[in-house]
């Protein structure tokens, strides 16, 4: 029987406190052990191998993201994007998200100290429980500057930890704040947490292999950074923990054993997404799934999802490096599907990318640009059809000075033309347009850093710099080409 825990609840803010860190690095043992396990999970030392997705054969709706051991050390789950539990050995199956629609993509897990229930997590916070897991609250609710990574039980059973991307960590239940990177400028997301066996202290990874710690979690060293991090596990004397990269290296620090690596036995579509330590500490299981669909992601994962958005039109370069551009990518598909311009790949986004959702123009013949303001989409229109579709801000109907006196920054609706051009930077006294494309007055279509998925600007169109450089490439927008502006 599924049971599902309320979403609504007021998460336990405390103070973002820094911990002071010493850059250091260590490198995995150079004698690995071998492993026992297939292409989806990977036991080392005294890690049992119970089995797998992949040696059921199964066929899955949606990669495997996660991983959690039982007590005993003679089971496992397999957690998937969608929520989907596969139990292995001695883990029992309590219910999942697998057949239900989600706000958010599920993004972690965590077991009950019993074995006999556990957690869910999605990208909002929002928390999900089965078996004897006991529902403490969630951010379900709450707006967050960046989305959750993970969830972490302390160990009582009594609460719980939720971490965000930006290093913000929320405490429910029992679990203590013990201090947060939420302040902190990283060099790359925060992408897995830690705690120490009394949850008296804990540790944040972020990409690049950044540890930050706080509490009585000792620091010992970084990953040396040749591959992206995906995840930290804590050593059972809460001395020391193990890093693992995307490649299925394993990286130990303080008193964490080596006990074998996967490297270079991930596929080129695959990546290593979770590591977890057997009751005794001589052991640990690595998870492989596909290349996670996150800001900061690299890999043929990424570069599919780009080319799926470049065949429905939406503009950006096909390079297998989730960045700003992909979000953009991401915001115009959003909001031609008229759902929450996150800019993250979250199940919604999903599911319009499945079905193909993109624009309607209004114009039936001819070669134009189409700008919907109500959208804030810009539309390269053939015949009927849409070629190109871009994200774009317009005027935010705002008062603002210019000159000796006020204007409202709106942009004008109606049919136009482009009427002049410069191939350059022009400084004009509401800013910097980037290659601008007049099409009526000082309006212009241009060039900008920042495209936020809102009206922002004071009355021009405004596209990703990147995006106005491929129209002026390959000539998308020349001299005279019609320009409809509409709501």
């Amino acid at each position: 029987m599924r049971r599902l825990a309320r979403l609504l609840s007021i998460p336990l803010l405390a103070t973002a406190l820094t911990a002071t860190l010493t850059a250091t690095s260590a490198v995995p043992n150079a004698a690995a052990a071998a492993s026992a396990g297939d292409d989806t999970v990977k036991a080392f030392g005294d890690a049992r191998y119970e089995g797998s997705t992949a040696s059921m054969g199964l066929s899955l709706n949606q990669p495997v993201i996660g991983f959690a051991p039982t007590r005993d050390g003679r089971g496992y789950w397999l957690l998937g994007r969608d929520g989907g539990i596969f139990s292995f050995g001695t883990a029992r199956f309590h219910g999942s998200t697998g057949s239900q629609p989600l706000n958010q993509p599920i993004v972690g897990m965590a077991a009950t100290p019993t074995g006999n229930g556990y957690w869910l997590v999605a990208s909002d916070g929002g928390v999900f429980t089965f078996g004897d897991a006991v529902f403490r609250g969630s951010t379900g609710g709450t707006s967050l500057a960046r989305p959750i990574i993970g969830i972490q039980a302390t160990p009582s059973g009594l609460g719980y930890w939720l971490v965000a991307s930006d290093g913000g960590v929320f405490t429910f239940g029992d679990a203590p704040f013990h201090g947060s990177a939420a302040n902190l400028r990283l060099g790359r997301p925060m992408v897995g947490f830690a705690a120490t066996p009394t949850g008296g202290g804990y540790w944040m990874v972020a990409g690049d292999g950044a540890v930050f710690a706080y509490g009585n979690a000792p620091y010992h060293g970084n990953a040396p950074g040749h591959a992206p991090v995906t995840a930290i596990a804590a050593a059972r004397d809460g001395n020391g923990y193990w890093l693992l990269d995307d490649d299925g290296g394993v990286f130990t620090f303080g008193s964490a054993p080596f006990a074998g690596s996967a490297s270079g036995e991930v596929g080129p579509t695959r990546a290593a997404v979770a590591i977890a330590a057997t009751p005794t500490g001589n052991g640990y299981w690595v998870a492989v799934g596909s290349i996670p669909v996150v800001p900061g992601a690299t890999g043929s994962g990424i570069a599919a999802l780009q080319a799926r958005l470049d065949a429905l039109g939406y503009w950006v370069p096909v390079d297998g490096r989730f960045g700003t551009l992909t979000t953009q990518a991401l915001y115009a598909l959003q909001k031609a599907a008229r759902i929450p311009r996150t800019g993250q790949f979250d199940g919604a986004t999903q599911r319009a990318l499945d079905a193909g959702v993109i624009p309607t123009p209004r114009s039936t013949s001819g070669y134009l640009a189409e700008v919907d303001k109500t959208r804030q989409l810009l539309m390269l229109v053939s015949n009927g059809r849409v070629v190109r579709t871009f994200n774009t801000s317009t005027g935010n109907g705002a008062r603002y000075r210019s000159g000796g006196g006020y204007a409202v920054a709106v942009t004008p609706e109606g049919q136009f033309r482009v009427y002049n051009q410069i191939n350059g930077l022009r400084i004009s006294e509401l800013g910097e347009l980037w290659r601008p494309k007049y099409f009526t007055g000082g309006y212009a279509i241009h060039g900008s850093p920042s495209i936020p998925p809102y009206p922002a600007s004071h009355g021009c169109v405004r596209l990703a710099n990147a995006a106005i450089n491929w129209i002026w490439d390959t000539g998308a927008l020349p001299m005279g080409t019609p320009v409809v502006v509409y709501s």
